[in-house]
């Protein structure tokens, strides 16, 4: 019986498959969030205040306020000439005061030059908390467009939601969607599955230790005024500053706890 001989067919162009595997970008961007708090109040604060480009604008106008604010004190108080808007003196020096010449604008405003030329010391003491609070509101604009840009990114690709669409959906539409947005993204390392009451405690987590902090008379809230007897006083700019005491400062017992 003849032997047969096999041989290896070569082929000429050797092709060789290569595996790629890429992650699932989407899917590991928020996952363990470590801030659970603040990533809950934002998504919520998104959709109360009808998006990205809202909250963008109230930031900015809010530092415009405050620029408006310093700008139009400076001028209604050195760029006027009042004498000459109240006909105590002629706008032209040359002229004698007649009840009936009229007063120009022109005549009223006067030159930028002039304005800086009148300032006093006290008027710098003035400008410097205003600068500094406009510089302030100036940090809070671009804070507000670096958060709330991953907010935005949350809202498109996790819980798929454009910004076109967003006011077609009510906030417990959105808690539905963040539910289902945690078994995919795993946002809380803590549990596997969120609910409603998780996300609301996380939300109002702050608020419910400053009441339980008024209820217990930890903070005080009644003050004791001669002759009026006990008044209970407690003001949007005192809620700021234990807010700012308690949770926000960088030495604040209770933060991120």
């Amino acid at each position: 019986m003849p032997e047969t001989g096999y041989q290896v067919l070569s082929s000429e162009r050797e092709e060789e498959v290569h595996f790629q595997f890429t992650p699932n970008v989407a899917r590991n961007r928020w996952n363990h969030i470590e801030d659970l708090d603040t990533f809950f109040t934002r998504i919520y604060l998104y959709h109360q205040r009808h998006g990205f480009i809202c909250l963008i604008l109230q930031s900015a106008l809010d530092l415009l306020q405050v620029i408006f604010l310093l700008v139009f004190s400076l001028f209604l108080f050195y760029c006027i000439d009042y004498p000459v808007l109240f006909r105590d003196k002629p706008a032209d020096s040359n002229r004698v005061i007649n009840g009936t010449d009229k007063v120009r604008l022109s005549d009223v405003f006067l030159p930028a030059s002039k304005c800086t030329s009148k300032f006093t010391i006290f008027t710098y003491l003035y400008m410097i908390p205003l600068l500094m609070f406009a510089l302030f509101r100036l940090m809070k604009v671009f804070n507000v467009a670096y958060h709330y840009a991953d907010i935005k990114a949350f809202y498109n690709v996790a819980l798929h939601i454009p910004d076109k669409e967003l006011q077609n959906y009510t906030w417990r539409e959105i808690i539905h969607k963040v539910i289902e947005a945690q078994k995919e993204q795993n946002m809380c390392i803590h549990k596997l599955d969120l609910t409603e009451l998780d996300i609301y405690q996380r939300i109002l987590r702050t608020k419910n230790y400053l009441i339980a902090l008024v209820n217990k008379s930890v903070l005080p809230t009644n003050f004791n005024i001669p002759f009026l007897g006990d008044v209970i006083y407690f003001s949007n700019g005192m809620k700021y500053n234990l807010n700012l005491l308690l949770f926000w400062g960088p030495w604040s017992p209770f933060e991120n706890n």
